[in-house]
């Protein structure tokens, strides 16, 4: 027990620590100071450190205090990039031109007559068809137009932000990378993969002030829907990824100003770079003499991640790597072939896996496809060794990405070969029906939770925002129900794989921080954890389970180092 009236906090009502292995793990009263839980019990085993300072949330029997979540895998930069796009999600292609005409002459009634117009969240599944250059033209001519498709994994752009980007009939397609021509190999506006960052340079950078001012209103929204922190893949198919990751994470962790907790990956082509600067999976980064306690506990939000591979592409741009060819290929043809596409193979992710180990850097295998994920898991095998002749461990678990179509046998191996398999089980929602007709009956084993725990791996839970948004409760609720929550006719997709609510909640609070290493101070609600936490309505927790209510869960308030960085109008805790 800590010092008498030491508690900055306390907090009395239902408290789910998650202190066992599996379950709420249920107290009646936490209390907090400098940052971290100093003690979780009865309310009156608290009493003796309440002082004259102590401020006393007495919770109602409609709420309850579970751990901050963790997004496990979230673009947070490409979020904050995000906000001046345009947004297609959901649009069919007539709407999706009416929305870019429009943001067109927004802009240009503001005097930006040719600047880049960019967007995300158009699918070849809405459109019913790969859209065209010719298509930008006609509603914004002659401006550089650059639109990420919902998966990140294709670009639609015009026929300006090509020639800026100089690719013409000529220009050979990338390693990882296809263009997409017409007849006579002209492009036509459509980039795959690596040929999608070929317009990046092109793309005037924001300033490291207005990365500043948007990293603190996407955090404030994040904060908002219960996430406390993310794990951050580097921004979706940049090549800008060292900048605006690491180097930028951790400046603004070192001033104090780092408003989320943060571990951020890089991608293949800045591993040198990483090396270079002596960047190690885990590493923090020294906070800025002089800084408050409340600032300095700010800079130790920052972590070093991954290095984040690709072995394959996506459903959506129809480029996952299968086993087995594609059910519908003679109709729609996938990207690369009938079973998809390999954007990195085995020799060359054992190649970059053994080159980061031996800088202490951890792997992280994007690999969506049965095929890919095989890939991934054999790579991973046969590389242990290289890791461990590095003599250099790292505190962070080797991991794939998505891990969206397992084959049966390959199940196991992840717990096995100690690999987590970082899921985002939202995807069950858009991708449903598009995955029943590109992998048929192979849709039942897609994000197989169940099996995966039975085999002892983590499941650490992501929404892959922004290719979802990055609402965390609708994710949780398919992993519960295997559905859309808010569509309960909808048809589940592998029933068998469903996981409990307990576990759910854990898969999205420690699962993260056991991937991380951070399983002593975060994920749990106990003694000497980092007072990281959210308040939320009871209701949704009841059996029987209703998805819609638990996917619709809004924080009553929601803490980062035990200070309030979201409190809803609605909450009253009855201070004391």
């Amino acid at each position: 027990m800590s010092a008498r009236g030491s508690a900055e906090l306390v907090i009395t009502g239902r408290i789910a620590t998650l202190s066992g292995d599996d379950g709420f793990g249920w107290q009646r009263g936490i209390a907090m100071a400098d940052g971290r839980v100093i003690a979780v019990g009865d309310a009156a085993d608290l009493e003796p450190l309440v002082g004259p300072g102590t401020t006393r949330w007495r919770l109602t029997d409609d709420m309850l205090v579970v751990p901050g979540i963790t997004d496990a895998h979230l673009h947070l930069m490409s979020l904050v990039l995000a906000e001046r796009h345009v947004d297609l999600t959901g649009a069919n292609l007539d709407e999706a031109l009416e929305r870019i005409g429009a943001r067109h002459r927004e802009m240009a009634a503001a005097g930006d007559p040719d600047g880049w117009l960019l967007g995300h969240g158009w699918s070849l599944h809405s459109f019913g068809r790969w859209p065209d250059a010719a298509l930008l033209e006609s509603v914004a001519p002659n401006r550089p137009v650059a639109l990420y498709a919902h998966d990140h994994h294709t670009r639609w752009v015009s026929r300006r932000a090509l020639e800026l980007a100089g690719v013409d009939p000529a220009f050979v397609d990338p390693d990882g990378g296809l263009i997409r021509r017409d007849a006579d190999g002209t492009p036509t506006g459509i980039l795959h993969e690596v040929a999608s960052v070929l317009v990046d340079p092109a793309i005037p950078n924001p300033s490291p002030d207005e990365l500043a001012a948007g990293l603190e209103r996407v955090s404030a929204t994040l904060h908002r829907l219960g996430l406390t922190g993310c794990h951050d893949p580097g921004e979706l198919t940049s090549d800008a990824d060292i900048e605006r990751g690491p180097v930028f994470y951790r400046a603004i962790a070192a001033s104090g100003r780092l408003p989320l907790r943060v571990h951020s990956s890089v991608r293949a082509p800045q591993l040198e770079r990483a090396t270079e600067l002596g960047l190690s999976s885990g590493q923090g980064i020294e906070p800025e003499p002089g800084l408050d306690e409340r600032s300095a506990r700010r800079a130790e939000r920052y972590r070093m991640g991954w290095l984040k591979l690709f072995a394959d592409g996506s459903l959506g741009s129809r480029s996952a790597a299968l086993l087995a060819p594609y059910t519908d290929a003679g109709v729609n043809p996938p990207t690369g072939g009938p079973t998809g596409m390999v954007l990195t193979d085995a020799a060359e992710l054992a190649e970059l896996l053994g080159r980061a180990a031996k800088a202490g850097i951890s792997g992280q295998v994007h690999a969506i496809g049965d095929a890919a994920v095989r890939t991934a898991l054999d790579v991973f095998d046969a590389s242990s060794a290289v890791a461990q002749r590095a003599n250099q461990p790292s505190p962070l678990m080797p991991r794939i990405e998505h891990a969206q179509l397992i084959d049966p046998a390959d199940m196991p191996r992840f717990g096995a070969l100690g690999i987590a398999a970082s899921v985002q089980p939202v995807h069950l929602r858009s991708d449903a029906d598009p995955a029943r007709a590109a992998w048929g009956a192979r849709t039942a084993n897609t994000f197989p939770l169940r099996a995966l725990i039975d085999g002892g791996a983590l499941i650490p839970i992501g929404t892959d925002a922004p290719v979802e948004p990055p609402d965390p409760w609708p994710g949780l609720a398919v992993a519960v129900a295997r559905r859309d929550p808010f569509h309960p006719d909808d048809q589940q997709t592998g029933a068998h794989h469903a996981i409990t609510l307990a576990r759910a909640l854990r898969a999205a609070c420690l699962d993260p921080a056991l991937v991380a290493g951070a399983e002593q101070e975060l994920g749990r609600l106990m003694p000497g954890y980092r007072a990281d936490l959210i308040v939320v309505s009871a209701s949704a927790w009841r059996e029987p389970f209703e998805p819609a209510e638990f996917a619709s869960i809004r924080p009553l308030a929601t803490l980062l180092d035990g200070e309030v960085v979201h409190r809803s109008g609605e909450f009253d805790p009855f201070e004391g």
